[in-house]
């Protein structure tokens, strides 16, 4: 249960059961379906280990470092012996695929480490970061339809109603009261985990059906907010990984916007940006443009960002 006070807002005691329900029901469907529980054992053990570890946080609060080393195992297990691993980034420098070798290991687990924490980084408001996910799985499902990928197509399917069962739940604006469940950091890892999953083997070996810089496009506002704040916290002497109201959200909230409004315009932002890269990759856009793009687009958002929060610090001096 999630008790409200200190950095907790909510006004009720909730079940922090978002997660498991979800792994629940996808499980009991890749059991019945042959098709998927073979090609998709591997992600439901290391995913269910992923949820394994986020439950035990949400009981105990682990340091930050023995959950990073965590995932760095599952993560691990997930390129080792799964085979699931960023081979190479594609020729985003239009200089020929950057193939990445010996190094291919260590930045899928750095890589997947990221979208973990991008995904609970952003569980902060009702909704946010499941539905930000779940818009993500809508483009990676129309990509997968497109290429005829039919087993990655019916398991984001399976994944995607998973989490809209969990956000009639969750999203407030369904039935116009608080949140009836969360994610809890086991469900918000977890759906990171297997988005991770999901897009690295779309995007890599033989039957890739979508290039790496595209897939950036369809998890942009969290990637970004993240790395956002790895630049920034350490700059003010702060851990990147310490709590606090400095996200896109809460500047949002800040700057006087709802809870539901809030969502909705970064559930908006997300979409453009997942449109633009499918569209791109439909048009088979040069990945070295698409890349850099994304890029002066990152460069727009940190100064934007930056810029707001400045003067809602300065605000905040001023009152004082």
């Amino acid at each position: 249960m999630d008790v409200p006070g200190g950095r907790k807002t909510h006004t009720n005691t909730t079940p922090l059961i978002g997660g498991l329900g979800i792994y629940l029901g996808l499980l009991a469907v890749c059991i019945v379906s042959p098709i998927l529980q073979t090609n998709y054992q591997a992600l439901l053990l290391l995913s269910g280990s992923i949820l394994i570890i986020g439950l035990v946080d949400d009981l105990l609060e682990m340091p930050a470092a023995s959950r990073f080393l965590s995932h760095g195992c599952v993560a691990l297990a997930m390129a080792w012996t799964a085979g699931v691993q960023l081979e190479s980034f594609g020729d985003i420098l239009a200089t020929g695929p950057i193939q990445l070798g010996i190094l291919s290991i260590p930045v899928t687990i750095f890589a997947t480490i990221g979208v973990i924490n991008a995904v609970n980084m952003s569980d902060g408001v009702d909704g946010l970061s499941s539905g930000m996910v779940s818009i993500a799985l809508v483009f990676l499902a129309l990509a997968a339809m497109l290429a005829d990928a039919s087993t990655t197509l019916n398991f984001t399917l399976l994944l995607l109603m998973a989490l809209v069962a969990f956000l009639s739940f969750n999203f407030r604006l369904i039935w116009g009261r608080a949140a009836l469940m969360f994610l809890g950091d086991a469900g918000s890892t977890m759906l990171g985990f297997m988005l991770a999953w999901l897009l690295i083997d779309s995007t890599q070996g033989d039957k890739a059906f979508l290039q790496p810089v595209y897939a950036l496009w369809l998890f942009a506002v969290p990637l970004m907010d993240t790395v956002r704040l790895l630049i920034k916290r350490p700059l003010q002497g702060k851990s990147p990984f310490t709590p606090g109201r400095d996200h896109l959200h809460h500047l949002l909230l800040a700057a006087g916007y709802s809870q539901t409004e809030t969502v909705l315009m970064i559930y908006a932002l997300a979409t453009l940006l997942a449109m633009i890269g499918i569209g791109a990759h439909l048009l088979a856009a040069p990945e070295s443009f698409m890349f850099l793009l994304f890029l002066s687009l990152f460069a727009i958002y940190l100064l934007a960002t930056s810029e707001k929060l400045s003067s809602s610090e300065n605000a905040s001096i001023e009152q004082h």
